[in-house]
């Protein structure tokens, strides 16, 4: 054991393709982490619109509402 690591590390140009190819795999997980943390946020902030899109229709057909109540009142 003690052979392969100071092989290892007399072989330099090994060592460091051995790091550069841990570094890619790290890059990549880091972009895939990120890019599922945007996706949960953009999950959320459609809920958050598809709830406020639901309060204004109902608040849209309570006006409506209204305004027909204030028309008949007017007759």
């Amino acid at each position: 054991l003690y052979e392969d690591i100071y092989e290892l590390c007399r072989n330099t140009e090994k060592v460091m393709s051995m790091f550069s190819k841990e570094l890619l795999e790290l890059d990549r997980n880091t972009v895939q982490y990120m890019i599922d943390e945007m996706q949960d946020t953009i999950d959320e902030q459609k809920g958050t619109i598809n709830e406020q899109r639901t309060a204004l229709e109902e608040r849209d057909a309570e006006i409506e509402a209204l305004k027909k109540e204030l028309k008949e009142l007017k007759k």
